[in-house]
């Protein structure tokens, strides 16, 4: 499938940046993947339960409420999140895909008034892009020793309340802690599934601003690909997780 082409291939040549979402979008069940959530990817999208570091009653928990007896998680410290070097607008790709010309790098030194024209290359193995025209805020927390001791202690009754709520969990490999993430306001995922002939994809994005950005793609430039086009700007989504 797409998504898992998508993720398998970047994390073959991006491992520390963690598992790349297919569909970073929250899709309106929550505001944004936080630091602590609880739950399960399916089909290349993380689906939040529950934060192991807030209380029961707090808002965000009024969806699927949180497993019996659920106490938040106390840290030895007061702030635990790390801010690191966030990425750079580029095109990620997996070592199948080559570019004929262009790049999205140029926009790393800030808005081009004219757009950014990219055209990449995949041999007739599967491949992956992750295009990303505006910089990606990265975090993650100081605290892995107390998440991993959380999950470990608490790992059955997760799976156990995730199978309660029908959701189709059947292995508790699929109960994940976010652990880092990495936002960004505007992205393109690109696929490449495998294929008897080389396949190609060209496109151009304008950056007017953090908030601007206008993705130009025609037909006849992406065929034999599938591709997963996000946001403009206005709406934060979460590209890559890192978890328990």
């Amino acid at each position: 499938m797409d998504y898992d082409i998508f993720r398998e291939e970047l994390a073959i040549k991006y491992p520390a940046l963690g598992h790349a979402l297919w569909e970073p979008s929250p899709g309106g069940l929550y505001a944004s993947v936080e630091v602590g959530d609880v739950g399960f990817i399916r089909e290349g999208k993380f689906h939040r339960l529950f934060n192991v570091l807030l209380p029961q009653d707090h808002p965000s928990h009024e969806n699927f409420r949180v497993p019996e007896h659920h106490q938040p998680l106390e840290l030895q410290m007061e702030r635990h999140i790390h801010a690191g070097t966030p990425l750079s607008p580029n095109d990620f790709r997996s070592d199948e895909v080559t570019v004929v010309s262009g790049g999205l790098d140029i926009l790393a030194a800030g808005p081009e008034p004219e757009p950014a024209q990219v055209t990449f290359l995949c041999s007739r193995k599967q491949g992956a892009i992750l295009s990303l025209p505006v910089p990606a805020r990265r975090e993650d927390t100081i605290a892995k020793g107390d998440f991993a001791k959380c999950i470990t202690k608490h790992i059955d009754i997760w799976f156990a309340f995730a199978r309660n709520l029908g959701l189709g969990i059947d292995r508790m490999e699929d109960i994940i802690l976010v652990t880092g993430r990495h936002l960004a306001r505007s992205w393109t995922n690109i696929a490449f599934p495998e294929s008897q002939r080389v396949e190609q994809v060209s496109f151009g994005v304008r950056v007017a601003g953090i908030y601007d950005v206008e993705w130009q793609f025609s037909r006849e430039d992406i065929r034999g690909v599938a591709i997963n086009r996000g946001p403009s700007g206005q709406v934060s989504s979460f590209l890559f997780s890192r978890y328990n």
